[in-house]
């Protein structure tokens, strides 16, 4: 990605939690949305701007639905658990312990996946177009 240096903040009026949306950014989805949008450069590389950032559909969440709030806090609670596991990836003392984290990131980065396919409704068909399987 070649990216222009830019912030994303929510203000305080926002009750969605910055791990959400760092959730749904860093997903599958909304990355091949990125791609389908941005200008595409010699290599692959693509242009990761305000301007594109900006067009990324955010889900909104209607925190009075129960199952709405519950997708919410679950993309929360699996962003957590994978900041975590990448903050203990570099300190890996062995293979083991090395692998062990980069499994761990490679299952939630999964279940964030999941989740955010079905926040956003996808049928099977779709998902194979996202993941590059159509």
């Amino acid at each position: 990605m070649a990216s222009g240096g830019f912030t994303i903040a929510l203000t305080n009026s926002v009750k969605l939690k910055p791990e959400y949306i760092l959730g749904l950014l860093n997903s599958s989805l909304l990355f091949w949305h990125l791609r389908q949008i941005s200008n595409v450069f010699r290599g692959g590389w693509i242009t990761c701007t305000k301007q594109y950032f900006g067009e990324l559909p955010i889900h909104k969440i209607d925190f009075s639905n129960p199952a709405d709030k519950s997708c919410h806090d679950r993309l929360v609670e699996l962003v957590e658990q994978m900041l975590a596991a990448k903050a203990k990836l570099p300190t890996a003392k062995t293979e083991r312990d090395r692998e062990f984290y980069e499994n761990k990131c490679a299952t939630l980065d999964q279940q964030i996946d999941a989740l955010v396919y079905q926040l956003y409704g996808l049928t099977e068909a779709e998902i194979k177009l996202v993941e590059g399987h159509a």
